[in-house]
This record gives structure tokens, sequence and C-alpha cells, in this order.
């Protein structure tokens, strides 16, 4: 786990906010979640607040699902924050959470599997797993108040502190 120094950390202070997504593309991964939600508040704004680039390998099974839904995109690009709205049955625990808090990257999750054991309220934001209207709240109230989530970039350098190998291992030699 590679952190950032706190004087690496990078603030966007003005619209439009970059979000992403950073794994398998497939829609239990919630991919269309996100951007029907980022569509979603753009509209009750009335104008581009953010943007979301989608990182990740499109899962073979679901090309034409993605080819649709792609030409569906607004203005989808550009990270504020990551948006991992996954109810993915075989989801472990999610190593792009841990990477995304070593970047000093904020999340915003679904409360699926382990999620809300690694997001919490010092790094990010949980909704319930497929309440869309949750995550479109979310979304608002953060591009209402951005400094708040700006705030949480630091913390979310010491959260992922905690999961450096050395401290993991050190963690386990203890319990055993």
């Amino acid at each position: 786990l590679n952190i950032l120094k706190e004087s690496e950390l990078v603030y966007h202070h003005t619209e439009p906010y970059r979000l992403c997504t950073f794994s398998r593309v497939m829609k239990e991964k919630g991919i269309e979640d996100a951007v029907n939600a980022v569509k979603t508040v753009n509209e009750h704004f009335g104008r581009i607040v953010y943007t979301l680039d989608i990182y990740g390998q499109v899962d073979s099974a679901q090309t034409e699902w993605f080819n649709e839904l792609k030409s569906t995109f607004p203005l989808l690009k550009n990270y504020f924050a990551l948006l991992f709205p996954t109810y993915y049955e075989g989801e472990g625990f999610a190593g792009t959470l841990l990477d995304a808090m070593a970047a000093g990257v904020p999340v915003i999750a679904s409360d699926w599997r382990y999620n809300p054991e690694i997001v919490n309220e010092k790094t990010g934001y949980v909704y319930p797993v497929h309440d869309n209207h949750a995550f479109v709240t979310t979304l608002i109230s953060v591009g209402n108040n951005s400094d708040l989530l700006l705030s949480k970039k630091s913390d979310c350098l010491k959260e992922a502190e905690k999961y450096r190998a050395e401290n993991v291992i050190q963690c386990l030699t203890s319990k055993l």
C-alpha cells in the first residue's frame, strides 16, 4: 500500500467535482447506478456539478449493456471522490477502497458486505445498498458542502495506514 504524504493531497474547490469508479465494469458493481446518480444530481442543480470517470475492465458478458449505457453518458470525465455502489454477490474486501484512501480520495459506497467496515464517517459516506435515492441525496449533500468531503482527505491517509502490511501482520500476530 503506497500512501501519499499529506503534502501531496489535491483539493478541488471548484466545480465540476471529479468522481470515479475503479472496479470491474459490470452492472452488479453499481456502475449504472453511479452514472444515473451523477446525471440526476447534475439535473437537480441544473449544471455540471460532477463528472465521472469509469475505470476497469468491462466484463466480457456485459459489453452490450455497457455500450448501451455509454450512449447515455452526458459529460462523464475527470476526482473528488470514489464511487463504489456495488452489490456484486462475490464482493470481498475491496482493495479499491484502500487504494482510494491511500490516495487521499474519500469514498461514497453502498453498505454492501465489508464496505462499512472500511468506509466510515472520517473517510467518506455509506448509503443503503440499492437505495438510489439515498445515493443521490448523499451526492447532493456533498455538492452543497464540498468542504466537508475535502476535510476527509487527510483522514483517508491516516485510515489507510491501518492497512499497511506491517500493521496488519502485527495485528494478526497479536491475536494469535
